[in-house]
């Protein structure tokens, strides 16, 4: 038969497992779950919003379009219908990124961008960079750090190019960097120029 001493110190252990489980479960930070946000009161909602957003010198930074803006006072998470965020740029065209619904966690840089993705920035500028279309689903993106990301099916477009592949990592800014995680695949189509004769040829033959 266990002393009582021994059964003590299992009752201590127990009280001790107990108070550690109780601990992580109430008193840890909760992350963020976009695709099960918390249900609470709505204390706002707005329709048609734009919101601007000026750099140190007094240019426009990020420019924010949404048809719906619902703001939620439990957790402080806010929920955009069919945003349309334009990332601009010091020495280029702009980013535009479109989204069907995003949404705002109270703290933290990250948005999360839901359902169909599509971020464009057209050619033509100073810099010479092509026109570029970014197709993908369910994407994360800082607008401060010029970054944004995905676990989906990605396509990028630009110029007869065609890069696709699961997974995706974007830097934008002046100069784009991009990577694409696995299954990648390229389609590129030869660009036609004039041949010597003044008919319509191809790069490479």
């Amino acid at each position: 038969m266990p002393s009582f001493k021994t059964l003590a110190s299992y009752l201590l252990l127990g009280s001790l497992a107990l108070l550690t489980w109780w601990g992580a479960e109430y008193l840890a930070p909760k992350e963020f779950n976009p695709s099960k946000p918390a249900v609470g009161k709505i204390d706002y909602y707005s329709k048609n919003i734009r919101r601007t957003v000026m750099d140190a010198t007094g240019h426009p930074k990020e420019l924010l379009l949404a048809e719906t803006l619902t703001h939620y006072e439990n957790d402080n998470h806010t929920e955009l219908g069919h945003p349309v965020m334009t990332l601009y740029s010091s020495k280029g065209q702009p980013w535009v990124i479109h989204a069907d619904a995003a949404l705002l966690p109270g703290e933290g840089e990250t948005i999360y961008l839901q359902g169909a993705v599509l971020v464009e920035r057209e050619g033509g500028d100073d810099k010479g960079n092509r026109p570029i279309r970014i197709e993908t689903t369910d994407a994360r993106v800082q607008p401060d750090n010029n970054y944004a990301e995905t676990d989906t099916f990605v396509r990028v477009l630009s110029e007869g190019d065609t890069l696709t592949g699961v997974g995706g990592k974007v830097w934008f800014g002046d100069d784009l960097r991009f990577n694409i995680l696995s299954q990648v695949r390229r389609v590129s189509i030869p660009k036609e120029t004039p041949d010597s004769n003044g008919k319509r040829g191809r790069f490479g033959g």
